[in-house]
This record gives C-alpha cells, sequence and structure tokens, in this order.
C-alpha cells in the first residue's frame, strides 16, 4: 500500500476549504440522518407515525425489488410504525370465543367456512364458552384471520 503524505500548502488549502466542504457535506448528509433515524428511533406520536408512513410509501416508489436500498429500509421503518402501533393498540378484554365471534361478524365468516380448523359443533362450543380451543386451532384461527396468538389464548 502505498502511503501519501502532505505537504504545507495542501494542509493550508485544506484548512482554507474546510468550512465550505463541512457545511456541503453537513447539508448533503443531513436527508440521510434523518432517513438513519426513521429506520431506527422509536415513533414518538401520531404526527410522526403520520410522517413514517408517508415515507414508507415513498421509498417503495423508488424502489425497483425487495433487495432495493429503498425498499430495505421501508421495511425499517415499518419495523419502527409497527412496534408503535402494538403499543398503541388498546385489546377489549374478551374470552376467545368472543374475539372468534366478533371477527367472524366483522368478516363475515361463518362456523362453516372454518372447518379447515375445527368442526362447526366445536366452533359454536368455542364462541358459546363451553370448550377451549386448542394449541393447533389457536394457531390456525391466528393464521386465516391475521391476527396475534394471543387473541385466542386466555380463559374462555
Amino acid at each position: 500500500m502505498r502511503t501519501m503524505t502532505l505537504n504545507a500548502s495542501q494542509l493550508d488549502g485544506l484548512i482554507a476549504s474546510l468550512p465550505l466542504l463541512l457545511q456541503t457535506a453537513a447539508a448533503q448528509l443531513e436527508p440521510l440522518s434523518v432517513l438513519v433515524r426513521a429506520c431506527t428511533l422509536p415513533v414518538e406520536n401520531e404526527a410522526d407515525l403520520q410522517g413514517r408512513m408517508a415515507l414508507i410509501d415513498e421509498l417503495y416508489s423508488h424502489a425497483s425489488d425487495v433487495e432495493h436500498f429503498a425498499a430495505q429500509c421501508a421495511e425499517r421503518v415499518s419495523d419502527r410504525v409497527y412496534e408503535y402501533e402494538m403499543k398503541q393498540l388498546q385489546v377489549p378484554n374478551v374470552t376467545p370465543g368472543e374475539a372468534l365471534s366478533m371477527l367472524m361478524k366483522a368478516r363475515k365468516i361463518r362456523q362453516a367456512d372454518l372447518r379447515q380448523i375445527a368442526t362447526q359443533s366445536v366452533i359454536s362450543e368455542v364462541i358459546h364458552g363451553k370448550r377451549s380451543l386448542t394449541v393447533e386451532q389457536i394457531k390456525a384461527l391466528a393464521r386465516f384471520f391475521r391476527v396475534p396468538l394471543e387473541t385466542f389464548m386466555g380463559q374462555p
């Protein structure tokens, strides 16, 4: 590796141009600094949340695929949004049967539509608090409704 030395005039030139160099670098790096903070710092409030959501959309609009730098940044920002939403989410204190009933009504799902998970009679008994869900049923229902496992855990 070749070693470079600086002479006095080069150092004088660097020192003379340093204020402009630092000002230019700061101006160029500030947007990157904002992006890094959005990827790493927690969401603080609703206004911050809305800004992060807009940033996610903008980042994805510049990504050609999921491996693109913009998509990777959008994923990191999405992680911060998810963390914030999980903290803010007000989960009602309901039984697994009540949760199942509410989800079925909200999504217009019939008991028969869940036959891959449990029989119609089992679903009915769970809804009416006469039966508990098995671990396999909890996992399957959480996957089916795309909700956390905890939705179907607890006391019947």
